[in-house]
């Protein structure tokens, strides 16, 4: 599994983490491998390690665990992780479109990050910090259709459940296919391109 570079200092939000956590809550032994692999220390009332959705967890462990992921249950697994992602995610009331919801991956990917320790996306100035890679969104005019660019350091699959998820929140049967010919992060490439179509 390749992965683009991504700027030093790089957290995730412990609410990004748990929906790993939620989407192989069946594998429960996987669920404890992969709270291991992200050096989780916070432990609930029963005593069992679990994720704070307040906490930052570092970027490099939290791309070991897609790696677990990859390992022990394949790009499906990696795919069921990120379809889980929209699933849980609160959203703002003016995200009601698969277009709005698909042009606000990039922020959200943003806002669920920091850099040193400050936000990577700030919604009262729009300023956003770099380090992390982007979402683009290109609707093609006149089609229901939109590509999605994802250049980041997470997973050609995972993003491609994330795509799925998302566009599936807003329309049940949104299609989302991976446009091999543009290149793709598990063969070398910079950036991965699906094609929705509802």
């Amino acid at each position: 599994m390749q992965q683009a570079p991504h700027a030093p200092g790089i957290t995730v939000t412990g609410s990004s983490v748990y929906s790993i956590v939620e989407a192989v809550r069946s594998f429960s032994v996987l669920v404890a491998t992969l709270l291991e692999v992200m050096k989780v220390q916070t432990r609930d009332a029963t005593g069992a390690l679990a994720i704070d959705p307040n906490a930052w967890y570092p970027i490099e462990d939290y791309l070991l665990a897609y790696r677990k992921i990859d390992s022990l249950l394949g790009g499906r697994g990696l795919e069921k992780v990120g379809t889980m992602v929209p699933k849980n995610a609160v959203l703002p009331p003016d995200i009601n479109s698969i277009q709005k919801a698909l042009q606000s991956l990039d922020i959200a990917f943003h806002m669920n990050h920091r850099r040193d320790g400050k936000d990577m996306f700030d919604p009262a100035t729009g300023i956003m910090l770099e380090g992390i890679g982007h979402y683009g969104c290109q609707p093609v005019a006149g089609k229901n259709e939109i590509h999605v660019v994802c250049e980041n350091p997470y997973p050609c699959r995972f993003d491609l459940g994330l795509v799925r998820g998302m566009s599936q929140r807003f329309e049940p049967n949104a299609s989302v296919e991976h446009h091999a010919s543009n290149g793709c992060r598990n063969k070398g490439g910079t950036a991965c391109t699906y094609v929705v179509t509802w």
